[in-house]
């Protein structure tokens, strides 16, 4: 792992890693807290490297040093749950297997999605990308070369660093994306960063023209690259609706690249709804709520759990509210208010709608 003042996350990190791998490899970039001497607590073994503003360089160092068949990397922010050492081995003797994918959580509120993040520590796997860095490009081009196969386990892997506040995040991100569109402008995925980095910046103009400059961009043709345009579809029609506007045709269109991308389904739901287009909404909004949160495990795609639950019958309720279904509306409010009980926002609408029967 790359550390750098990490003091908060590492010491639960390096616990939750306790039995279940060989070595620690730690890369520490510069710290000046106590994270070095929290490593060292747990037997890692320490490298130190000159920060240069490019993750991918000093994850190879750690590379580099690694000793062990297999390689495991992670954040100081995150750690494995629910996880043995099966979990994490399972399948990995098989000769043609070279990189394994884990069950990841990329917030408290999002659903599950598959990360690489088990390889075999073979120098022909190397991480690229300054920001954003993956050793995917190597993985594929080994896949191609010689067939070899990527399986994916039960292991679990829940990141916390999103949870919080991301102002210092946004602003030492934000020169990294703007060099990674022009290495890679090509790659959807750092321009809805850029844009989502921008946005929480409070600089929505450039923001949206960030968006649309990616959408400018060719349309891909492999499936990774259609959900992520789908997604970067999602970010630039979110930031217009902050505008008012109507972003339905663009939102269609991202749900050709991708049917099954939720996020975007929901944010068609309100769009219909600021258009009046309630009927619509609702048949979304359904389509929403008979998912299972549990369940639904994307292979790129983390949607935020409410827009199965709270946030859908909330949403459904103000349709029906607009329609004149007051009933159904207080009973919509109600589901919203019993998925989360600590919004206290949703027990108020169903109160007032007079469904305090409902509540009870």
């Amino acid at each position: 792992m790359i550390v750098k003042n990490e003091q908060p996350f590492l010491d639960g990190c390096l616990k939750s890693l306790q039995g279940l791998v060989d070595e620690i490899v730690i890369v520490d970039t510069g710290s000046t807290d106590a994270s070095v001497d929290i490593a060292r607590a747990h037997g890692a073994r320490i490298l130190r490297y000159a920060w240069h503003d490019d993750f991918a360089a000093a994850r190879n160092v750690g590379l580099e040093a690694a000793g062990s068949d297999w390689i495991l990397y992670i954040d100081a922010d995150e750690r494995l749950v629910e996880t043995t050492r099966d979990d994490l081995r399972v399948g990995l003797d098989a000769p043609d297997v070279y990189a394994a994918r884990l069950l990841f959580r990329v917030t408290s509120n999002s659903t599950l999605y598959r990360e690489f993040r088990l390889f075999r520590n073979d120098k022909r796997l190397r991480f690229n990308g300054a920001m954003h860095e993956t050793m995917l490009p190597d993985l594929s081009a080994l896949q191609r070369a010689a067939g070899v196969h990527v399986i994916d386990t039960t292991a679990k892997l829940f990141h916390l660093g999103y949870d919080g506040d991301m102002l210092a995040k946004y602003r030492r991100n934000l020169p990294l994306l703007r060099a990674s569109v022009e290495r890679h402008p090509d790659r959807s995925y750092y321009w809805q960063d850029l844009a989502n980095t921008l946005a929480g910046l409070d600089q929505l103009d450039e923001a949206i023209a960030v968006s649309s400059q990616g959408l400018g961009r060719r349309e891909p043709t492999d499936r990774p690259g259609r959900i992520m345009r789908s997604m970067l579809i999602h970010t630039h029609a979110r930031l217009r609706m902050q505008r008012g506007e109507d972003m339905r045709e663009l939102i269609a269109a991202g749900l050709t690249f991708h049917p099954e991308n939720w996020s975007l389904l929901f944010l068609r739901a309100r769009a219909s709804v600021n258009a009046g287009a309630f009927g619509a909404a609702i048949d979304d909004l359904r389509l929403l709520l008979a998912q299972d949160a549990d369940a639904v495990v994307d292979d790129i795609l983390a949607h935020d759990r409410r827009i199965f639950g709270a946030h859908a019958h909330d949403l459904m309720g103000v349709a029906l509210l607009r329609l004149g279904n007051r009933a159904e509306a207080a009973a919509a409010f109600a589901r919203a208010a019993a998925a989360a009980p600590g919004v206290q926002e949703y027990r108020v609408k169903a109160m007032a709608l007079g469904g305090a029967a409902a509540l009870a």
